[in-house]
């Protein structure tokens, strides 16, 4: 028989799951507890409210998507293929999450407070997305001997994050797809 996940872990899959199906305004408490089959009482002991809930739901977001990315990205020598795998990671991504879209983004667009624990965690993701594609698109710009690679990195950063947009929107890879393709033409193929 297979052993049951604890409460803390049932917590966190679940709200996870509705959060990012649902939206995070539109999951309620009762909900999470209904579906995760645990008492209230577990929530407040573990986490004292949705927001810290939802942080922590943010913070697992985070490492598993940076798994997945490295995963991606190792597999490739060269550091032009290492920044086209990170497209071929997101299209992947969209596909099995049915277009979805970015649990970050998604968070954002629900939160009230100009400043709060999740709106920094959401930062934070952000600024290392974009320090990892950065720091690929210059090594690429070196090995292709091209001059341009800070502008670049910054470029190649948003073309990611338009495509993840773009993508959500049309429910389609095309986005993606013309974006991996104008990062080739910009670094040069």
């Amino acid at each position: 028989m297979a052993k049951k996940s604890n409460p803390e872990e049932r917590l966190i899959q679940t709200a996870g799951r509705l959060f990012y199906h649902q939206g995070y305004n539109s999951t309620g408490i009762n909900q999470v507890l209904e579906e995760a089959k645990v008492a209230k009482a577990s929530l407040y002991k573990h986490f004292g409210s949705k927001e810290k809930l939802g942080l922590v739901y943010l913070q697992k977001a985070r490492v598993e998507w940076f798994n997945g990315l490295d995963k991606a990205t190792a597999k490739e020598e060269k550091a032009l293929q290492k920044v086209l795998a990170c497209f071929d990671f997101l299209e992947k991504n969209m596909k099995e999450t049915n277009y979805l879209g970015c649990k970050f983004i998604n968070m954002l667009s629900e939160l009230a407070e100009a400043e709060s624990e999740m709106r920094e965690q959401i930062i934070a993701h952000k600024a290392r997305l974009r320090s990892y594609i950065g720091d690929l698109v210059r090594e690429a710009c070196i090995q292709k001997h091209n001059p341009k690679g800070e502008v670049l990195a910054d470029t190649v950063y948003l073309l990611f994050e338009g495509a993840i947009v773009e993508s959500k929107i049309v429910k389609d890879t095309w986005p993606i797809e013309a974006a991996r393709n104008s990062v080739k033409f910009l670094i040069g193929s």
